[in-house]
């Protein structure tokens, strides 16, 4: 009987203590709100489906302990070149001292992007003389040093040019942008030795769409190659082909850089704003 009444009590005493707990926190929860001491969480955010690759994606505040944009911190993105030697026609198919027609495309993407707020690393070192074969292994040794230096690179771009057979249509890899002839785009991603495969492709097919909806017709598609292309560098590896040697000029290409500086920077910019922005957590 005794226990009986005893338990009864508890259950009368209980909620009148429960019901001044509750109360005691609301105030304080409400009191450091109104002084400013209240932050609500960040989310963690994996727009590509991604998190479990060598760079997890998290959101932009998390990856970088603040806001970048907030800040006034520009978004950066790393160019450079695997096949630096690269020239277009009627230059010889690749410049022997190594320094092609490929990097004045490079220095047009980096200005273009730069115009709308983003900073560009352009890399310039020859990696693809003298030994050809050797080139994505020296490019990449690069690659990481950069990210290493500048852990907070958003996207990292190698920007080629194709090589295709003579006798191709000249619309196979031109298009027309308000009347001007400028280069086809196409994205590969490397499936060989690449973790990011998945975070690499997604990232492709974003830029893609946003370059079908801005520039219907200039997108030449994306490809999967077999090779080791440094996609495990960076969740937003960007491999991109602008223009071919025989089927483009200098000119051409230029413009398609522009173009595709511009589609590059609205995915990029429209991800900082939303806090989407994939960043790397680790170094390669």
């Amino acid at each position: 009987m005794a226990r009986r009444v005893a338990r009864r009590t508890r259950q009368t005493n209980g909620p009148g203590l429960l019901f001044v707990l509750i109360a005691l926190v609301v105030v304080a929860a409400a009191g450091a709100k109104y002084l400013g001491l209240y932050a609500p969480e960040q989310p963690t955010l994996a727009p590509y489906g991604v998190g479990t690759e060598t760079g997890a994606v998290v959101s932009t505040r998390e990856a970088t302990g603040a806001d970048e944009m907030s800040r006034g911190e520009p978004v950066t993105v790393l160019v450079y070149h695997s096949h630096t030697s690269e020239n277009f026609s009627p230059s010889i198919s690749h410049a022997k001292n190594g320094k092609g027609e490929i990097l004045q495309v490079g220095a047009e993407f980096c200005q273009a992007i730069s115009e709308k707020g983003i900073k560009a690393i352009h890399l310039k070192g020859t990696y693809d003389t003298p030994v050809y074969s050797e080139a994505f292994r020296k490019a990449g040794e690069a690659v990481a040093k950069a990210l290493s230096e500048s852990p907070g690179i958003a996207a990292v771009i190698d920007i080629h040019r194709d090589g295709l057979p003579k006798g191709k249509d000249p619309d196979y890899t031109t298009a027309k942008v308000a009347d001007q002839r400028v280069g086809k785009i196409l994205f590969v991603v490397g499936d060989v030795a690449n973790p990011n495969r998945n975070s690499n492709t997604a990232f492709a097919e974003t830029i893609k769409g946003h370059l079908d909806a801005m520039y219907p017709g200039v997108s030449r598609g994306i490809k999967v190659q077999h090779r080791n292309l440094n996609g495990g560098l960076h969740v937003n590896t960007l491999t991109a082909y602008l223009g071919d040697y025989h089927g483009n000029t200098l000119t051409e290409a230029k413009s398609a850089a522009r173009i595709l500086a511009d589609t590059v920077a609205a995915v990029l910019l429209e991800e900082a704003r939303e806090g989407m922005l994939v960043l790397p957590t680790t170094t390669p």
